[in-house]
Parts: C-alpha cells; sequence; structure tokens
C-alpha cells in the first residue's frame, strides 16, 4: 500500500487485497451499494484468482473508489489473445467528482496497456461520455439469434446442483476441458464463470448426458437463452437446442458468437451497455459481427 495526495485530499492506494479481511470487508460494502453484490461468498469458495486484481482508494481506513481489472485469454479465430476488461468501476456517493476514479483509470492503463492484446469495458448509459476520456472507443457488438420449430426435446438431461460439490467439481473439470464453440471464447478463466454459476446463473446449468454437455440456459416464456455450452469434443450448437427445447420453445438466443453462424440471424446489439475499447487496440476487432460471451462480462 502507498499514500497518493489527490486534491489536497492524502488517500491510501492498495492493489490486489484479496485475502486482507477489514479491506475487502469494505469493498464489499461498497459493491454492495453501487451494484448490489458482494464478492465475499465468490472470495471464500476460492474462485477471487489472480486474474481479478481491484486498484483501490482507502480514506480514513475505508474503500472509497475502485477500478478492477480483470485478465482475460480469448480464443479469437483460432488465435490466442489476452484482453484486459476493466470493470467494478466505482466510487463511494460523499467522494465523487474529486477525480478519484480518473487516477485509478489512468493508473490501470498505464500500468497494462503494454502488456496485453487489447483493453475493453463495458459501460451503461450513465457514464458513456466518461470513458472517451481515456483514449477509449465505442465498438459495435453483434448478437445471433434463430426461430426454431421443436415438438419435444430429442433427449434427457437434469439440473446440476451448485450445493452439490460432486456437480461443481463436474462443472468446473468440464469448464477447463471445454472445446470453444464460439469465435470469442474465454479461457482458462472458471472462477468468472462459478461467479455467475454460484449467483445469477445457479438454477440455469443442465447436463445433457447423450451429448455429453453442460449448457448454461434460461427459458423465458418461448425464447431460449443459450449462454454456453462445456463439453469436450466438437459439438453441433443445433443439437444442443434440439435436445433442451420442448415445444414451447420458438426462440433461441445466443450468449455468444457461434463459429459456424448458418441458420442464425445477426443484429446489432442495443441494450444499456456498450462496449468500449482503447483506441490503439482496435484494429483488430473493426468490421467484426462479433460479441463478447455473456459469461465473460465482469
Amino acid at each position: 500500500m502507498e499514500s497518493i495526495k489527490l486534491n489536497n485530499t492524502t488517500y491510501v492506494f492498495a492493489r490486489n487485497f484479496k485475502h486482507n479481511q477489514k479491506i475487502r470487508t469494505s469493498f464489499n460494502r461498497l459493491t454492495e451499494s453501487v451494484f448490489g453484490f458482494s464478492l465475499e461468498n465468490w472470495y471464500h469458495d476460492g474462485f477471487w484468482g489472480d486474474y481479478y486484481i481491484p486498484y483501490t482508494l482507502l480514506h480514513d481506513n475505508k474503500v472509497v473508489s475502485n477500478v478492477s481489472i480483470n485478465k482475460i485469454e480469448f480464443d479469437m479465430e483460432g488465435k490466442r489473445k489476452t484482453g484486459i476488461q476493466i470493470g467494478t468501476v466505482m466510487t463511494d456517493e460523499k467522494y465523487r467528482n474529486r477525480g478519484l476514479n480518473k487516477y485509478l483509470m489512468e493508473r490501470v492503463i498505464r500500468e497494462w496497456q503494454d502488456q496485453t492484446d487489447f483493453v475493453y469495458l463495458f459501460a451503461n448509459d450513465s457514464v458513456l461520455d466518461f470513458y472517451p476520456k481515456f483514449n477509449f472507443k465505442v465498438v459495435e457488438e453483434y448478437q445471433y439469434s434463430k426461430t426454431i420449430d421443436t415438438h419435444s426435446a430429442s433427449s434427457t438431461w437434469k439440473k446440476l446442483n451448485m450445493e452439490d460439490p460432486a456437480d461443481v467439481a463436474f462443472l468446473i473439470g468440464r469448464i477447463k476441458d471445454s472445446t470453444p464453440i464460439a469465435k470469442i471464447s474465454m479461457r482458462n478463466n472458471a472462477s468468472l464463470i462459478m461467479f455467475y454459476c454460484n449467483s445469477y446463473k445457479k438454477n440455469s446449468i443442465f447436463y445433457i448426458k447423450k451429448l455429453d454437455a453442460i449448457v448454461i440456459a434460461d427459458f423465458k416464456g418461448d425464447t431460449l437463452y443459450l449462454d454456453d455450452i462445456f463439453s469436450k469434443s466438437p459439438i453441433k450448437i443445433n443439437s444442443v437446442i434440439q435436445s433442451i427445447s420442448d415445444k414451447s420453445i420458438l426462440n433461441v438466443i445466443l450468449g455468444f458468437t457461434p463459429l459456424d453462424d448458418t441458420g442464425f440471424e445477426k443484429q446489432l446489439i442495443k441494450s444499456s451497455d456498450t462496449l468500449f475499447l482503447l483506441k490503439d487496440k482496435f484494429e483488430f476487432f473493426a468490421n467484426k459481427h462479433w460479441m463478447f460471451p455473456v459469461l465473460s462480462r465482469a
């Protein structure tokens, strides 16, 4: 830790403090107040690994501002790339408009832009004017979908129980051994996927025995939201769709860009989260009709 003076106030800068209970507790209080979640269970379950690094300012022993990085490896059309995703950008309400996030953003970019293939982040509508100040540029993303006609699910599946250590171990092993199904496929980062699987997606994890594949998906009305597929061998997405959908499902929306997009329609994503890439690392993504996998978003 080190002392930092900003606008006549002295702060303590801390980085990667996951094993410091006092700082971690204060950090989680701020994430809960700003975003509505805590990383405490993620830490105790052993999934807060070395790839997630907070850059944090403290004042009076309290976390008041933060910018985190997630170091993520991707297979992109057969080439291994390493990206730095910036996230958990937050400042205590009483400390806003003091340049704290600006200091942390500049420090993160300075330390990482030459150590990685690209730097990126997702921003909501309220901060779209903030990130261009740091040389970030908006990038369009495209999502793939299709209509289907399925009379009944063609094979049996079971829901995995994230309270069962055997199911958890099975899922983690399959994530690590999986074959890419997407043009942008996150690799070697089971910890980020487990953040979702132990929280927002804990009731959305299915094992299809016939295909020997684990699927993360949600069913909403007549639509199947297929977030990811984990299989040791190459697998056809249509086989998964047919195996898990019944006659009530008429539409499928993918949470990734399929390696084979035959039969799928692509559509420009228009949502509250906008993708920004650092401009000097921008070229590889230009003119690609891609999206980052939904389970890779931190």
